[in-house]
């Protein structure tokens, strides 16, 4: 039976065109899902976890959050013990969409804990600030606003930007009138 699932499957991310693949990304991935544990091949283990990507991207666009997380655990799995090696770019957009998706559900210590973890692995300014967003929304939501602007401070230093979590009335007073 899963053999049938990997031939049709493969069948159909072979003849959908790339400019149409995002179209049926879900029915492509349904197939292949099914059957992920006959995929030996990293390159298509890979190719699947990208396309996984893709259909939790369109489901949390869709407000199927629930959907989405079980696209991007499945993508997760895929790549393996080492995949943060081999494809960090892969792993780590499927883990922060994870993690807003958890947010998003309701799974907030699992989200926090998927985001603390994901802090350490922006490898860029961008992705820093796509962790450090979420994570400060997070806190807002947990009515935990001290750790928000700790968050928020430590991005900026590492940005190179020295603010006070509690500045004088007369230094937030000039901050404010210079923007």
């Amino acid at each position: 039976r899963a053999e049938f699932h990997l031939r049709i499957g493969r069948l159909l991310a072979a003849h959908t065109p790339p400019e149409t693949r995002e179209e049926t990304v879900f029915e492509i991935v349904s197939q292949l899902n099914r059957a992920s544990a006959l995929i030996s091949s990293r390159a298509e283990k890979e190719e699947l976890a990208a396309l996984n990507l893709i259909a939790g991207k369109r489901a949390k666009a869709s407000t199927a959050y629930a959907s989405a997380l079980t696209y991007l655990v499945a993508g997760t799995s895929l790549l393996s013990d080492d995949g943060w090696e081999r494809r960090p770019d892969l792993m780590f957009a499927l883990e922060l969409y994870r993690a807003e998706c958890e947010f998003l559900t309701g799974e907030l210590a699992t989200a926090e804990t998927r985001l603390t973890m994901l802090s350490s692995r922006a490898a860029g300014p961008v992705d820093q600030a796509a962790v450090a967003c979420l994570r400060i929304e997070l806190y807002t939501t947990l009515d935990q606003n001290d750790r928000a602007v700790d968050v928020s401070l430590a991005y900026l230093h590492r940005r190179g930007i020295e603010m006070s979590p509690h500045p004088p009335e007369e230094e937030a007073r000039r901050e404010y009138e210079r923007v």
